[in-house]
């Protein structure tokens, strides 16, 4: 027999409407003129806000740390090291650190230039891009990337993820290269212990992997990495396992792009030069981002 709707009613567990709290950072001011308004990104160890300059109105992106991380000194470390990295570099394919500072409970943040779009991320590992696309986001990368090495910075960090696509490619910008955290300034001294290893497993240079000192080269072993993914569509090495992966890195050699994805039509100058990047050697690899861009700028 059917139970009465109001015995229904009356059976049924009654939820508790879910509280949202607020959060504490929303409309605060910042280092004194950055207005925090909503968050637009939350990562492991920082939460990024849109916030605008009460005293030009401009837009800026305000990086600030987890209050639980606060008294973490190899973060903070980290977090000062980006607006070091990045103070160091102009150029329009980088974005640009504004302020650094710390807020009335010990947490650092970093004002940085606002970039309206999506990341590289968004693009690739779903399907491959085609060669002139992949050429033509190569070049911009490495471009600014070249930049930094001018400046004695390697990234240590190139992913498709650290990688900004502006939705409004003004002035010819295509790319905006984010997170220094974790970059090489050469002429510093070391603040960490050369055995550490530092970026991520997937784009890591074999050098990286092995824990042992990185020049500029690690960075073009990455942008191999990157390039690769957006020709074949896939990573050269892939594993669950991250000590996996990072063994792949040091001593396997992958199939060249095109083998992954015939339909592809790899001219083979491209392909030879993202296979040259993923040498394991630095030395058997392009010297630097200029000899990169000079075979890019060929196709």
């Amino acid at each position: 027999m059917p139970t009465p709707p109001e015995r229904r009613r009356r059976l049924a567990p009654e939820i508790a409407p879910v509280k949202v709290r607020p959060d504490p950072l929303q409309g605060r001011i910042l280092l004194g003129r950055y207005r925090l308004a909503t968050r637009i990104a939350r990562g492991g160890m920082a939460a990024v806000y849109l916030a605008r300059n009460v005293e030009d109105g401009t837009r800026a992106a305000v990086k600030v740390l987890r209050s639980d991380l606060a008294l973490e000194i190899p973060v903070r470390e980290r977090f000062l090291n980006e607006s070091r990295a990045a103070g160091l570099i102009d150029h329009p394919a980088v974005v640009k650190v504004f302020d650094v500072g710390e807020i009335d409970d010990g947490r650092i943040c970093l004002a940085m230039e606002y970039v309206e779009g999506s990341s590289l991320r968004r693009l690739v590992g779903k399907k491959p891009l085609s060669s002139d696309r992949t050429v033509l986001l190569a070049s911009a990368i490495a471009q600014g990337v070249a930049a930094a090495h001018a400046r004695g910075v390697v990234h240590r960090d190139l992913k498709p993820e650290n990688v900004l696509l502006p939705r409004r490619a003004e002035d010819g910008v295509l790319v905006k290269i984010v997170d220094f955290g974790i970059a090489r300034i050469l002429d510093a001294p070391r603040i960490t212990t050369t055995r550490h290893v530092m970026g991520t497993p997937q784009y890591i240079s074999p050098e990286q992997a092995m824990g042992v000192a990185v020049d500029t080269r690690a960075d073009v072993y990455a942008l191999g990495v990157m390039m690769y993914e957006m020709l074949a569509g896939c990573l050269p090495f892939s594993s669950p396992d991250h000590e996996v992966l990072m063994r792949h890195h040091i001593s396997s050699t992958p199939q060249p792009p095109g083998a992954r994805c015939p339909e592809a039509r790899i001219p083979p100058v491209l392909e030879d030069l993202v296979m040259r990047c993923l040498r394991k050697p630095p030395k058997a690899r392009p010297s630097g981002m200029e000899a990169v861009l000079s075979v890019l700028a060929g196709l």
